[in-house]
């Protein structure tokens, strides 16, 4: 399939390598002036892959074709938009204008964007996704990528009504044969929602914690904030209308905090986990900004008490000064 990648961070560009090594024709656009250095020069990403149960770590060059600028007469079968959600409402414009006939893969953190999408897009031209198989961030000398092989991660896709359609099932099989593990939800918005506060949350007191994963998981008290502060967003879900606990994964931060803290000390505590996360958290703290703000924000609407997420914010808020 001819696919394109907006957004040239880490995530975006690792699933754009493993699908090009699928046998896929991938693009990446790229922001005004670094076309003609990724030409030249490619781009550097350093993996660690976990898959198979074996450690493998690859240095290579990756050469996709390279746009600067998107054109309404594009040939592309799928545009795959994995940007941060601040900056979202900038690539909104110019896929209305520029998109075409493709179709639009959301392959991000997901809260109350559902209305702005839809001010631009019609719901035929977009389904959404998350990219939970790859984590990390951008290095001195390229991109740092994390590729794991835990139970829990996959390629999670769906249409926002439910129905499995022909271009979820095809964008599947491309996932399937880059051995990304695709999941097809039919309650796609009911697993993002929950997992935005999930991450807005955890991040926050990984921060607090020091800024690793591997200080968080030392720090019971921390992960009882932090749990707390998911249930705090999880409210806040629930006064929106999407039942955090219609996912399965999402009654674990119901349990007792008893038995709900050495479980994520085991789930977080494995190491692509620890290293997906720290390398996001390196270069992400704006988006969790924005992101502990929009669940803040709406929470004051649905007059839920956040004292938790309030005090983690603080944290990540003073960690910038």
């Amino acid at each position: 399939m001819n696919i394109l990648i907006y957004g040239a961070g880490t995530i975006g560009c690792t699933y754009g390598w493993q699908l090009a090594e699928a046998g896929h024709d991938v693009s990446i656009l790229v922001r005004e002036g670094k076309k003609q250095s990724i030409e030249e020069n490619g781009i550097n990403i350093h993996c660690t892959d976990y898959r198979g149960g074996q450690k493998r770590i690859e240095n290579i060059v990756f050469r996709p074709k390279v746009i600067e600028v998107l054109s309404s007469e594009n040939n592309y079968e799928y545009i795959i938009v994995s940007v941060g959600c601040d900056n979202l409402k900038s690539v909104l414009p110019i896929l209305s204008e520029s998109a075409g006939k493709a179709h639009i893969l959301f392959f991000q953190n997901m809260w109350n964007d559902f209305d702005e999408i839809a001010k631009y897009l019609s719901s035929d031209q977009y389904f959404f996704g998350f990219p939970f198989m790859v984590g990390g961030g951008r290095g001195e000398k390229g991109l740092n990528a994390i590729i794991s092989d835990s139970k829990y991660s996959k390629t999670i896709l769906g249409e926002a009504n439910g129905d499995t359609t022909p271009r979820i099932q095809k964008i599947a099989k491309a996932m399937g044969t880059a051995d990304l593990k695709p999941f097809i939800s039919n309650q796609i918005i009911t697993w993002l929602v929950p997992h935005f506060a999930f991450i807005a949350g955890f991040s926050a007191g990984v921060i607090k914690a020091g800024g690793t994963m591997k200080a968080f998981t030392a720090n019971s008290e921390i992960i009882k904030e932090a749990i707390r502060s998911v249930r705090e967003g999880f409210l806040v879900c629930s006064k929106s209308g999407i039942n955090p606990k219609m996912e399965k994964v999402n009654k674990l931060y119901y349990l007792p905090l008893w038995i709900s803290v050495p479980v994520v000390k085991k789930i977080f505590g494995n190491e692509a986990m620890c290293l997906m996360f720290d390398g996001y958290l390196k270069h992400s703290k704006n988006e969790i900004k924005k992101m502990l703000e929009d669940i803040l924000e709406d929470g004051k609407m649905y007059n839920v008490e956040m004292p938790y997420l309030k005090r983690l914010q603080k944290s990540v808020m003073d960690s910038t000064k």
